[in-house]
């Protein structure tokens, strides 16, 4: 009888559905709502929190930075118009988590006095994701500047 019972259990076991992987789509869901939050046309200040975790890091420009200091430095720059690219993503998850490493170019006219900049950016990133309840948010982010093009437009 104890072993019809283990091997019942056994079979139970193996027959329950297997939580899902943390899905390409979340991933870049949430990747592309993060810079949608940080875009200049975003009037919510608050929509990043919808993507990123409560203790996120980043580290950018040769410094770690919360996500308070970070808001702090990109509110700084005088961008008035910004525009990301992302491409080459390579993705790994499991059902709480994932990583995904990507390239990004980045497009930004700055207004400085009377003068129009416009400086186009080229990053590797990546970025460590965890579920929280429902949602998949970024914990870490790392950018590293491959290069970077300026030009005055006025």
């Amino acid at each position: 009888m104890k072993n019809l019972v283990l091997v019942l259990l056994v079979i139970c076991i193996g027959c329950s559905t297997q939580p899902e992987p943390v899905s390409e789509k979340e991933v870049l869901k949430s990747v592309e709502g993060f810079f949608d939050a940080l875009d200049v046309e975003n009037s919510d200040p608050t929509l990043i929190d919808k993507y990123v975790t409560h203790d996120f890091m980043l580290y950018e420009i040769g410094k770690k930075m919360t996500k308070e200091e970070f808001i702090e430095f990109v509110s700084g720059l005088p961008i008035i118009k910004s525009d990301w690219k992302l491409s080459d993503y390579r993705i790994s998850s499991d059902i709480n988590s994932a990583h995904i490493s990507l390239h990004n170019s980045g497009v930004f006219l700055l207004q400085i006095d009377s003068l129009t900049i416009q400086q186009e950016y080229k990053w590797l990133e990546s970025a460590y994701l965890v579920k929280e309840r429902d949602s998949l948010k970024i914990k870490f982010y790392f950018s590293d500047n491959i290069s970077v093009k300026t030009d005055t437009i006025k």
